[in-house]
């Protein structure tokens, strides 16, 4: 009687015990091990992050700390959190560089001083950042990067999208392979390309900007710096130059197979040698410099509030006071 009674109280409390798992939330389970650590940090240091799997989130604060929360999965052994001088490391270590899965994730939630300088090395792990004012410099295989930088930045990603905006910026450099590229920034240089992926770009004055795309195509809404300076390639992929207003620049443009579209100044020649096609002359007085060349793609040039179809409605006299050379077409 004793030991029936027993059974029937150990089988109780499986029982209970299956209820209660079964009402554990799920994100609870996959939540993994809590991180929590804390470190006295440079007002304006450089803060190094390393995570090979899962997620980053970078918060910009007023105060002189880094914060570093989240969960890591069981592989993950532990995140490193030190402090050198002006230089904090946050390095998340896995039992194997191998290893793959949610147990190898680590989701960090990183808080740093708000004019810190960020630099991101990841592998598998999306990256957000908001509120830092200090430079950015990213490398990514295959995660998504995005977010709002006060400084420069210089972003490498082999798979993952790239979505920015750092208007403050002065100099700026994009690559990636596959990934789509949604920059808006400032002036200064701008180095943005792409291979497979499209690239749309909003900027100020730019100083020298350097555009390539392989198969992407390349839209971007720019201001010319006096001086300023372009130069923008594709195979396969279209690229648009929209301007806020007409630069006073030198203008070459060619094509082998694509169409060209200009909408303030000459119209393109047909090459009398073969295919394609090129466009080249001179608007105003300024010294800047337009370069564009595809192989099979389309380019138009144009100016913002502008289409093809407005040149044909233009007055004469507005015509000849914008002063236009055509040193040579062929």
């Amino acid at each position: 009687m004793l030991k029936a009674h027993s059974d029937t109280r150990h089988g109780g409390w499986i029982t209970l015990c299956a209820l209660t798992a079964l009402v554990v939330p799920w994100s609870l389970v996959e939540a993994g091990k809590a991180i929590q650590e804390r470190r006295a940090a440079d007002p304006q240091g450089e803060i190094e992050i390393v995570n090979v799997s899962g997620t980053v989130e970078v918060h910009g604060w007023d105060r002189s700390e880094v914060e570093v929360g989240g969960t890591a999965g069981d592989n993950v052994v532990r995140v490193d959190v030190t402090s050198a001088g002006s230089h904090t490391v946050i390095h998340v270590v896995s039992r194997s560089a191998h290893t793959w899965g949610s147990d190898a994730e680590a989701h960090l939630v990183v808080r740093v001083p708000a004019k810190s300088s960020i630099t991101a090395t990841l592998v598998s792990a999306d990256f957000k950042v908001a509120g830092v004012l200090g430079d950015l410099k990213l490398q990514s295989v295959s995660g998504s990067v995005s977010g709002d930088v006060g400084g420069n930045v210089r972003a490498t990603t082999v798979s993952g999208d790239v979505r920015l905006t750092a208007h403050a910026a002065k100099a700026v450099e994009v690559k990636t392979i596959s990934g789509d590229i949604q920059l808006m920034g400032g002036g200064g240089e701008v180095d943005v390309s792409t291979v497979s992926g499209s690239a749309t770009i909003e900027l100020a004055d730019v100083t020298r900007g350097r555009f390539k795309s392989v198969s992407g195509d390349m839209t971007a809404d720019l201001a010319l710096a006096p001086d300023g300076q372009i130069e923008s390639e594709s195979v396969s992929g279209d690229i648009s130059l929209k301007f806020a207003a007409a630069p006073a620049a030198e203008f070459d443009v060619q094509s082998f197979s694509g169409d060209i579209r200009n909408c303030f100044g000459p119209k393109p020649m047909q090459s009398r040698y073969g295919p394609g096609s090129r466009l080249e002359f001179k608007n105003g007085e300024g010294h800047g410099q337009v370069r564009v060349n595809t192989k099979s793609g389309d380019v138009k040039l144009c100016v913002k509030g502008m289409n093809s179809s407005h040149v044909s409605m233009l007055s004469l006299a507005r015509l000849r006071a914008i002063r236009f050379e055509v040193p040579y077409v062929y």
